[in-house]
């Protein structure tokens, strides 16, 4: 008897895996229609600092431009599909920023001189972009949403094989959590810009080059966006 129940259980956790592998975010807004959804985190890494320049550029207003653009773009993108609450309505409150976790060398959005910070434990969970489910319901409460988004894009350089020309590759993983706390998506798409940046590798993330990491981003999100990887 208590082996079939062990058996039951392991199916009930595979098949909890198995549905939410198939779902995609167009199927979860018509699930949960009009139901609120705020982007609490949104941040782009240096892929095994394989980017020349990337200190220059993270420690300056060119960094959080990107990283704001890319906000932005991702909010008016959700809101075809949900009624999107703006990080710019819980940035500044400092119960949101009070739940921050272990602050990283990444790039973020800045908004009225607040960053919008990661809330990762560490770095296992920031590369998967996930957060504890303590932390997600208490950032639930606080963005007033039902639903909470994070996304992690690690930036790095795609060069061909044959054409050994350089382009920008951004690698995006992105989280749903409701309000119980629990991931009801993780998926992850990676797309290369339109452009190319250099040869065999050699690639420098400056004022000329980094629009093309922010292409690459978009046409992930895109992706994402209408259920695609």
């Amino acid at each position: 008897m208590k082996q079939i129940i062990r058996l039951f259980i392991i199916s009930l956790a595979f098949l909890s895996i198995s549905l939410q592998a198939g779902t995609t975010l167009p199927k979860l807004a018509k699930k949960h229609k009009g139901k609120s959804l705020a982007i609490v985190s949104i941040s782009a890494n240096n892929y095994n600092d394989s980017l020349q320049g990337w200190n220059d550029s993270n420690t300056d207003e060119l960094m959080r431009n990107q990283l704001n653009d890319m906000l932005n773009y991702s909010e008016a993108l959700l809101a075809k599909d949900w009624k999107v609450i703006n990080a710019k309505t819980f940035i500044g409150k400092a119960e949101f920023q009070k739940l921050a976790g272990e602050q990283r060398e990444v790039g973020l959005p800045n908004i009225d001189g607040k960053a919008l910070p990661l809330f990762s434990k560490n770095r296992k969970e920031l590369v998967k972009a996930r957060i504890t489910k303590d932390k997600a319901k208490q950032l639930i409460e606080v963005t007033g949403a039902d639903f909470i988004m994070v996304i992690y894009s690690e930036w790095a350089v795609k060069t061909g094989s044959f054409v050994p020309t350089s382009k920008a590759l951004s690698k995006n993983v992105v989280s749903v959590i409701n309000s119980d706390g629990k991931q009801v998506y993780n998926k992850r798409s990676d797309k290369v810009g339109d452009i190319a940046l250099g040869a065999l590798g050699n690639v420098v993330v400056d004022k000329d080059t980094i629009g093309q990491w922010v292409v690459s981003y978009k046409l992930a999100i895109d992706a994402l966006a209408i259920g695609k990887k």
